[in-house]
């Protein structure tokens, strides 16, 4: 006697545990980026939802594969291709099979991202190839098509932000409609790249003004540090230009080593004099505006706080001086 009233509550307590557990798996929204998912003929619920979980779309294949079995979806599956992800329980995202064909889905390009990562969330989408959309990024003549310009990239030229597609895009739209939407925006805030000098190596130093700082009341303040340094033949010598580097080999340093400053490439900045020969990222319109309207200085250092700000100097001694206080904090 004594022992059953020892286990019931180990039982019970087991129970709503398991419950709880399953209503979170079952109701509680999961957010993740939008996926394609082709179904093929003979695919059942079981190949999606192992599929569904290896892309993060659902806790639990298990449960997906219950549930559908339970809601009679497995019975109703059609070929074809859908759109899942965004930020959906379990049970809005078997719900989706059972309204069938979706035809748009969600990209979102965020600021500071690179062309390599960009298109390679493309690809995690499901809607193109990354190697077929460098190809096309890459292309001298698709290029000057949507620029104007003769470049060797569409680095840069991609506005962050939130597109949506229809899932049957061709590699060409998904490309073209982000470079459209940039100078679109540029055109809305009164900038006209024929009109300003020299508009390529602004935005090549815009995106280096991006990935240095998420503040933008910081940004005008670095841009006039670059444009002081470059006035006076100064090395830029920005870490992000290294990480530019580094980022398709799959490397990511909180702190540089010596070897990677030492890496040869047009894109290291503390070997190479003047800007690098494309952009590093797709920049944000306001470190574009920060770079055509930066803001007058006579700095040429600055070090972070190790607090997401940067501390700026205008002599070397006292950007050592800065330097060694935040090292110490580390």
């Amino acid at each position: 006697m004594k022992a059953i009233k020892i286990i019931i509550p180990i039982i019970l307590a087991i129970a709503l545990t398991l419950a709880a557990w399953l209503l979170w798996t079952v109701y509680s929204p999961l957010r993740s980026h939008q996926i394609v998912l082709r179904i093929k003929p003979g695919d059942n619920a079981a190949t999606i939802a192992k599929a569904l979980k290896d892309k993060r779309i659902i806790r639990s294949d298990q449960l997906f594969t219950l549930l559908a079995k339970l809601r009679k979806s497995d019975r109703n599956l059609k070929a074809g291709t859908y759109s899942f992800g965004g930020n959906l329980n379990l049970i809005d995202t078997i719900k989706l099979l059972e309204d069938g064909n979706t035809e748009a889905i969600r990209i979102t390009i965020v600021p500071g991202f690179s062309l390599y990562r960009s298109l390679r969330r493309i690809d995690a989408s499901g809607l193109a190839k990354y190697d077929s959309l460098l190809i096309r990024a890459q292309d001298p003549k698709f290029i000057k098509q949507l620029t104007g310009m003769n470049l060797t990239s569409l680095e840069g030229f991609m506005l962050p932000e939130t597109y949506i597609f229809d899932i049957k895009s061709p590699v060409d739209s998904l490309l073209s409609i982000p470079v459209r939407e940039f100078f679109k925006v540029l055109k809305k805030h009164d900038i006209n790249p024929k009109q300003i000098p020299n508009f390529y190596d602004k935005l090549i130093l815009a995106s280096i003004v991006e990935k240095e700082s998420a503040h933008p009341d910081e940004r005008e303040l670095i841009a006039g540090v670059y444009l002081n340094r470059l006035r006076i033949g100064m090395r830029l010598q920005s870490c992000p230009t290294v990480d530019y580097i580094l980022e398709p080999r799959g490397i990511k340093r909180k702190v540089l080593t010596a070897e990677d400053l030492a890496i040869p490439s047009p894109y290291n900045t503390y070997l190479k004099d003047g800007l690098p020969p494309t952009p590093i990222c797709n920049p944000s319109l306001q470190s574009i505006q920060a770079v055509i309207n930066p803001k007058p200085n006579n700095y040429l250092y600055f070090v972070s706080n190790r607090e997401g700000r940067n501390d700026f100097s205008a002599t070397y001694q006292e950007h050592l001086r800065k330097k060694k206080i935040y090292e110490t904090r580390d």
